[in-house]
This record gives structure tokens, sequence and C-alpha cells, in this order.
């Protein structure tokens, strides 16, 4: 059995280590995306141009198995690729900050009005198609940092070789981690961590730009956690790192999983395990607000940025979409206040037959969960992976708009709920403690 070592969890780490964190990486990440977006236009125009018929054929939103949660999201990785194409149009640094697109009365041709920008810039003759009247649109308020990979992919390959690097890249991560926590945190954590990745089908994830964005960042925190033992104070700097990264390549697809994900393998690592409990929570707590720091501060340095580059109102566009995303909306046509949302799903179920069946499971697990706690001590040792599988909960009720409207994708982010509830529920509780309480109660009685 491998002897549990205790670590110090706490060597304090001082806000000028986190905030050349934060630089150093916006600086290393400012420089790559200029790069790519400095390479030459026409290789990109051309294999984009074949990556659009290649997104004809598929459709905007195709669903494997007709099931909405397998729904895939051509649409944003159309616009992804007209970024990439369209950045020939200007100096590199305008282009990175200006990230211009094109739009069209019916967002359903915007594949085909990608293949026509293609033909018209590098230019191919193709006669009727030439009068789609293509009319431009800037999404200065995000960084793209998704560019810094795919551009340079894109001069050599179209989308289809890209989504086989995506495969590559991830799988051998994820290879890396499984491999890393059997090593580091036993059998059952690596099988907590691959059951949490296929319950949210990281098979589909490479198949998708956007998808893939956070879950590489994901899992590149999640391999420098296990590489070695990490102090808390390493992991504050990582998270600013990595709270950093998000901000700059992610769509607002899954960010939560940036933080939940490393942190959820850190605690479940020999030294952690050994020292946790209730002060535990506050490496969590603290690595949390890192975390939210550099992915604020990496948002703002944008808008402030893309303002005094391109003079427009990137700040005034960025705080009225961050509203709409964080407050009450509508959503076919019901606003989304909690009490709708909750009525919603009470209705949902109570036409399928299913309200009680659910209230009646949901008694069920909280009857099994206090039968089975093994005692109190036990319960504040799991409590700050406890949790850590509330962030992704909580991450999608503050943005619910955006969650709900976008439920195909965002509903990925349970990912970090599942992996740190399972190791919650080892660490808690135990069949045996169950099965001794019955018995003392068959005993009573």
């Amino acid at each position: 059995m491998q002897e549990i070592k205790t670590n110090p969890t706490v060597r304090h780490t001082t806000p000028l280590q986190l905030l050349a964190a934060f630089a150093a990486t916006v600086a290393v990440l400012f420089v790559l995306l200029l790069g790519a977006c400095a390479l030459p236009a026409q290789p990109v125009l051309e294999h984009v141009y074949d990556s659009a018929q290649t997104i004809q054929q598929e459709g905007l939103y195709p669903e494997y198995f007709g099931f909405k949660l397998f729904q895939m999201d051509n649409y944003t990785d159309t616009i992804m690729l007209f970024e990439a194409a369209a950045m020939g149009e200007q100096d590199p640094l305008t282009a990175m900050m200006t990230a211009t697109a094109y739009n069209v009365d019916n967002f359903e041709t915007m594949a085909g009005d990608l293949a026509v920008y293609c033909e018209r810039t590098i230019p191919l003759a193709t006669g009727a198609q030439k009068a789609v009247h293509l009319v431009p649109f800037s999404y200065a308020r995000y960084w793209h940092g998704y560019l810094i990979w795919l551009r340079p992919l894109l001069c050599v390959m179209s989308i289809t070789g890209v989504r086989v690097v995506q495969y590559l890249v991830l799988f051998a991560l994820l290879a890396v981690i499984l491999w890393q926590l059997r090593r580091q945190c036993g059998l059952r954590a690596m099988v907590w961590f691959a059951v949490s990745q296929l319950a949210v089908t990281v098979f589909w994830v490479p198949h998708q730009v956007q998808y893939f964005t956070t879950f590489c960042i994901a899992y590149a925190g999640c391999a420098w956690v296990l590489a070695r033992p990490r102090r808390a104070g390493q992991l504050s700097i990582a998270l600013v790192v990595l709270g950093t990264c998000t901000a700059f390549c992610d769509l607002l697809v899954t960010p939560i999983i940036t933080l939940g994900l490393p942190v959820a393998v850190w605690l479940c690592c020999l030294p952690q395990r050994a020292a946790s409990g209730a002060r535990q929570c506050l490496p969590v707590i603290g690595g949390s607000l890192c975390w939210g720091a550099g992915y604020a501060m990496c948002w703002g340095l944008k808008w402030v940025l893309a303002t005094l580059i391109t003079g427009q109102d990137i700040i005034g566009d960025a705080i009225h979409q961050a509203g709409v995303r964080t407050t009450a909306d509508t959503w076919h046509g019901m606003e989304l206040s909690w009490g709708n949302i909750f009525r919603f799903v009470g209705d949902t179920l109570s036409q399928r037959g299913l309200l009680w069946p659910v209230v009646l499971v949901v008694i069920l697990c909280i009857a099994a969960f206090l039968l089975c706690l093994r005692n109190k001590e036990a319960l504040l040792r799991a409590l700050p992976i406890g949790l850590t599988a509330l962030m992704a909960p909580v991450w999608l009720a503050l943005l619910r708009t955006h969650s709900i409207q976008h439920g195909w994708f965002t509903w990925r982010s349970l990912t970090v709920s599942i992996f740190a509830g399972l190791a919650f529920l080892y660490y808690s509780c135990g069949i045996r403690a169950g099965l001794r309480r019955l018995r003392g109660q068959k005993q009573q009685g």
C-alpha cells in the first residue's frame, strides 16, 4: 500500500507572483495569436474553401442518433473559419483585434456564404453565386485564441485534417491523465475520471474546434497537476494561467472545466487527501478566485485594447452581452426567470409521468447518502471535493440564459460534477457503514 505523506498545503503566493503569471501568459498568447494572424492568407483561403464544402455536406447542426445533447455546432466552427479566412484583409494587429466574419439574412446559408467569400477572394470563377451580398461584422469582444492553432493548421489542411489533429492531441492528453491518475491517485480515481469523460461524450468533443478548446486546456492543467506533487501556492498560480488561457481561447462553451477538473484532480492526490478537511477548502476557494481573476482580467484587457485599436465601443458591447447571458431573457417565448424554469421542468416531467418517480429517486438518494455516511469527520474530509462538484451547477446557474439556450454543449460542464461527485461519495460514504446502521436498527427493533 502506498504511504500517504503530508505536504505543507499552504505556502503563501504573493499578489505580485499572480500578476506576473497573468502578464506572462497574456504576453505569450498575444504574440502567438499575432503570429498566427500574420501567416500567408492564400493557403488558408484554399483550405477554408474545402472546409466550407465539407460543412455544407454535413449541415450546420448535425445530431448523432437524433439526440439533442449529441448535437454538433458547425455554425460556430464556420464563424471561426470565416475569421481565419478574413485575417488577410487587414494588418495582423487590426485583424486580430477586429475578428471579422460575415453575416447574411439567413444564417442557415453560412457555410455556402463562406464558400462564396473564398471564391471571391482567391478568386475563382463561379458565376451566379457572386450575387450573394456578404455583410461584415466584428466579434471583437473575444480574443479568438483558438486561431493560434487553427490558422497554422489551415495553411496545410482542411477542417477534416484539423479534426484528426484535435482527436490525436486530446486523446493523447487523456491517456496521459489516466496513466498519471492510476499512478498518483489509484485505480478508483482513474475510473472516476474515465466515467466522467465518457458521460459527457468526450469522444465527439474533438469533432468541433469550439468544443475541443476548453477540454484541451483542462486536460493540460490536469496533466501538470499530476506530473508531481503541487503545493496550494503552485496550484493558485497555475489556475491564474488556466483562467487566462480559457478567456483567451474559449467562446464561452464549457469554461468552468478548466477550473473544476484540475482542482478535483489535485484534491484526489495523496498529499491533499491526507490533509483534507475544512482547512483544505481554503485552497479550493482561493484557487477559484485566482482562476476567476485571470479569466476576468483577460476578458477586460481585450475589451480595452480592442476599443483603443478598432475605435469600436467594444466595452459597451461586452457589458451588454454579459448582461444578456447572466440575466433573465426569453427562450421559446418563455421568460427565463427561476420560477418559470422550475415550472417548466415540473410540467415537462408531469406530462411524461416522470415527476413523482424523479422525486422518489431524489428522496431515495438522499436517504442512501445519510445511511451510508461514515461519520462527521469523513464528511469534513470530503468537503473540499464536494465544493468542487458544485462548481459546474453554480456556473450554469449564473449564466442560465446562455446555459439553456446553448444546452446542447453547455451540459458538458457537468463532467466536473460527475468526477468530483464520485470522489466525494467515495470519501464520505461507505456501504459497510450503511449495512452496520441497518443491522443496528434491526437489533433495536
